[in-house]
C-alpha cells in the first residue's frame, strides 16, 4: 500500500511539473505541422512565420487564428521579415531537392503575403540566412560566402559591402541589429573557430569586423547606444554572452556553462529576456539584463527556433512540428518570485577533471527537492541516469565511471524542483567534463 501511494505521489509531482513548465508559455493554435524557423511581428496583432516546405502563416489577431499563405515554393524557408503590412521578404534554401539550381531563393510581397514573387539569388551554392530592411529601399542580406550585401533600391540589386579586413570575410552572418539607421551590428561566426561581429556607423556601406568569442554569435540586443549584449555558443560548449558598456570599444566574453545549442535571445523589455537552447528543449530567461539566467524546460519538451516580443506583454515562440507558444502575460512581475528557486541549489565542477576512470559530481540543494541528474554526450544523447528521486536539503556526492565510454567532452545536468511550495518550476544547471583515456 505504501509503495502504491509513493508511486501515485511521484506521478502527480512529475506531471504537475510538466504543467508548471508551461506557466510562462502557453500552447497556442497552429495551422501546420511543418517546422517553423522564423517569425516577424509588426505589433501584437499582425505577424508572419515561415518554415519547412515553403510554409508561410499569417495572423491579424494576435495568433488566435492563422492563415496559410501560398509561397508557390516547397523549399525550406529560413527567414522572414516584414517592414509594414504590405512589404515583406523571405529566404529559402534549395539543398536536398534533386532539381537544381542549389542555393538561395528570395521571396518578396507587396500585398501582405497574398502574393509572393520568387527569384533565385544569381550565385549558386550561396546560402543566405538573414534579410533585414530599414525602410522600403535600404536593406541587407547576411549569410555565408558573400556574407553581407546591401540594397538601396528595394532589392532590385544587391551589392557586396566594404569590409575592413578580408580575414573573416567568408564567415557566416546570423543576424542584424541596428540602433539607428547608421549604427548597427551583424553577428555570426564559425563553430570551433571564432565568433565575429561586424560594426557599421555609415548605414552599412562599410563594416569593421571583430573576433570577440570562440563560438558563433546568434543574436544581439541594444540596451542603449553604449550597452550591448550578444548571445551565442555551440552544441559542445553551450550558451555564451558577449557584452560591452562602451559602444563596442571593448567586449567581455562569458560562458554561461548551460548545455544546449543557442538559437535566439529576445528581450521583452530592457531587463527581461528569453532565449532558446534548441534541441535540449529548454528556455533560458533573465530579469537583470543578462547578468544571471534561469533555465527551464519548454512546454511538451518542444524544440523552439524563434522567439518574438512585439511589445512588453505579448510574446510568441515557434518551433518543430508547427509548435506555436504564447507568452503568458499574467506572469509579468512575478517571475522574480519563482526565479529565486535557482539559488536554492548549486552544481559543482566535477573532480578530477579531466578524469579517467572515475570522477565525483557534487551538488548542494537548499531545500527538500525532487532531483534528476543525467549525463549527456556532445550530441545531446543521454548516456547515464545518475539519480532520479527525492532528496532532503544537503550536500551530495555521486561517482561517475567511464565504463564503455570513449574519450571526449561530456555534460552532466541537474534538474531540481523545490518541494516546499516556494516554487512551482523545474530549474536546470549543466556543466562540462572531459574524459581522457
Amino acid at each position: 500500500m505504501r509503495y502504491r501511494k509513493y508511486t501515485i505521489l511521484i506521478f502527480l509531482i512529475l506531471n504537475t511539473g510538466l504543467l508548471f513548465s508551461q506557466e510562462y508559455w502557453l500552447n497556442s493554435y497552429s495551422p501546420t505541422t511543418n517546422t517553423l524557423k522564423s517569425a516577424t511581428f509588426l505589433d501584437s496583432l499582425n505577424g508572419w512565420a515561415c518554415g519547412d516546405t515553403g510554409i508561410i502563416i499569417h495572423t491579424t489577431n494576435g495568433g488566435q487564428n492563422w492563415t496559410i499563405q501560398d509561397s508557390k515554393s516547397r523549399v525550406a524557408l529560413h527567414d522572414i521579415f516584414f517592414l509594414n503590412k504590405r512589404l515583406g521578404w523571405a529566404l529559402g534554401w534549395n539543398i536536398y531537392n534533386p532539381q537544381p539550381p542549389y542555393g538561395t531563393y528570395y521571396f518578396k510581397t507587396t500585398d501582405g503575403g497574398v502574393n509572393w514573387d520568387t527569384s533565385f539569388f544569381p550565385v549558386e551554392n550561396v546560402y543566405i540566412k538573414k534579410v533585414y530592411f530599414q525602410d522600403s529601399l535600404h536593406g541587407f542580406l547576411g549569410g555565408a560566402y558573400l556574407n553581407i550585401m546591401r540594397t538601396t533600391d528595394a532589392g532590385a540589386n544587391w551589392i557586396p559591402v566594404d569590409i575592413d579586413s578580408l580575414s573573416v570575410m567568408m564567415f557566416p552572418v546570423n543576424n542584424f541589429t541596428f540602433y539607428n539607421n547608421d549604427y548597427g551590428y551583424a553577428v555570426g561566426g564559425v563553430m570551433d573557430i571564432a565568433g565575429i561581429i561586424w560594426r557599421t556607423t555609415n548605414r552599412g556601406v562599410r563594416w569593421t569586423p571583430f573576433i570577440v568569442s570562440p563560438e558563433p554569435n546568434m543574436d544581439m540586443k541594444f540596451f542603449d547606444s553604449l550597452r550591448i549584449l550578444g548571445f551565442g555558443g555551440d552544441f559542445e560548449y553551450g550558451a555564451s554572452l558577449i557584452r560591452t558598456s562602451n559602444s563596442g570599444a571593448n567586449w567581455k566574453y562569458t560562458s554561461l556553462e548551460i548545455f544546449g545549442l543557442p538559437t535566439v535571445l529576445t528581450f521583452r523589455d530592457l531587463k527581461d529576456g528569453w532565449g532558446s537552447l534548441g534541441y535540449v528543449r529548454t528556455f533560458i530567461f533573465t530579469q537583470d539584463t543578462g547578468n544571471t539566467f534561469v533555465q527551464i524546460n519548454t512546454p511538451d519538451s518542444c524544440v523552439i527556433n524563434e522567439i518574438v516580443f512585439p511589445d512588453t506583454r505579448h510574446g510568441f515562440a515557434f518551433g518543430e512540428n508547427g509548435k506555436i507558444l504564447k507568452f503568458n502575460s499574467s506572469t509579468v512581475g512575478i517571475i522574480n518570485q519563482t526565479g529565486v528557486a535557482v539559488k536554492s541549489f548549486d552544481l559543482k565542477q566535477n573532480y578530477p577533471n579531466p578524469f579517467n576512470p572515475l570522477t565525483t559530481i557534487s551538488y548542494e540543494i537548499g531545500s527538500n527537492s525532487y532531483v534528476v541528474l543525467k549525463v549527456f554526450d556532445v550530441t545531446g544523447k543521454e548516456i547515464r541516469m545518475l539519480y532520479n528521486g527525492y532528496q532532503n536539503k544537503g550536500k551530495y556526492n555521486l561517482k561517475f565511471g567511464s565504463d564503455n565510454l570513449t574519450s571526449g567532452v561530456y555534460f552532466y545536468q541537474i534538474t531540481v524542483r523545490d518541494l516546499t511550495g516556494k516554487s512551482n518550476e523545474f530549474y536546470t544547471q549543466t556543466k562540462k567534463m572531459l574524459l581522457i583515456k
